[in-house]
């Protein structure tokens, strides 16, 4: 009875972790890892690294913000709190992206 017990418990804290890593973006930043709640459970980036400001602005903000998935959990606020973007940058990639400009 008591191994029975154990392995359900351990079940269902195994359970839990996957639809935790189901349900979270992980992203990568200043050798530390940041946790963004995702709209959807899916296995779609969820492990991501902008890279640095350096990388960030070669290929461009917009080029982040594109993904919907990414852009919805607030990718874009979090570069801002890092300090690898500027909140100016990240709202005319916004703008850019909302109207096509």
């Amino acid at each position: 009875m008591n191994k029975r017990i154990k392995n359900l418990i351990l079940t269902g804290i195994v359970g839990y972790a996957v639809y935790y890593v189901l349900t979270h973006h992980f992203i990568y930043i200043d050798n530390s890892f940041a946790v963004l709640p995702k709209s959807e459970i899916t296995l779609n980036h969820t492990l991501f690294s902008p890279g640095n400001r350096k990388e960030i602005l070669y290929k461009g903000i917009d080029s982040i913000l594109e993904n919907e998935d990414l852009r919805e959990a607030g990718i874009g606020d979090l570069m801002v709190e890092k300090n690898l973007i500027t909140s100016d940058e990240l709202r005319n990639a916004e703008e850019a992206l909302d109207y096509g400009g």
